[in-house]
């Protein structure tokens, strides 16, 4: 299965330590404006991007670019615009299933009836496959808890996932 991924998705993944894991299960996908703006923190030092242009380096997470019909057409339909734009068409063009954490995105995805999963998926599903530990999952969820990206509600229904 190929994976579209956003900045945020990957910015996140990296910050838990599970980026690289994900990715050498998965064929990872995401556009040049995405790549551009995750590697951006480089130049502050930041690890998520570093990690990000090292997966791109080693062939396993890849950059492509959208379609241009195919970005005007959803780009009026949703008014999406950037990353979230691009990540779309991507997923729209390839059949692929969108990893993002943005509610914008996940909302064009439903919209058009495209396959989605969020972080949070990500570490129930490395879970799952043992490709993490139990206290590994917990420890993630607990560290995306921390950056206040999600409510405490779905937190807690993560959590309750893990067994």
């Amino acid at each position: 299965m190929t994976i579209i991924a956003d900045a945020t998705s990957l910015i996140l993944l990296a910050k838990i330590s599970i980026l690289e894991t994900f990715a050498n299960r998965n064929d990872i996908v995401t556009s040049e404006l995405v790549y551009k703006e995750v590697i951006k923190g480089k130049e502050k030092g930041r690890m998520d991007s570093m990690l990000t242009e090292k997966l791109v380096q080693e062939n396993k997470l890849k950059v492509k670019t959208p379609n241009n019909d195919t970005k005007t057409s959803i780009e009026k339909l949703l008014n999406l615009k950037f990353g979230e734009l691009e990540v779309v068409s991507l997923a729209h063009k390839t059949k692929s299933t969108i990893l993002s954490d943005d509610k914008k995105c996940i909302n064009a995805a439903k919209a058009l009836s495209i396959d989605f999963m969020t972080s949070l998926d990500v570490i129930i599903a490395l879970h799952r496959k043992n490709a993490i530990t139990k206290e590994k999952a917990i420890e993630s969820i607990d560290e995306l808890e921390s950056y206040g990206w999600y409510s405490k509600e779905l937190i807690k229904i993560y959590r309750g996932k893990i067994k």
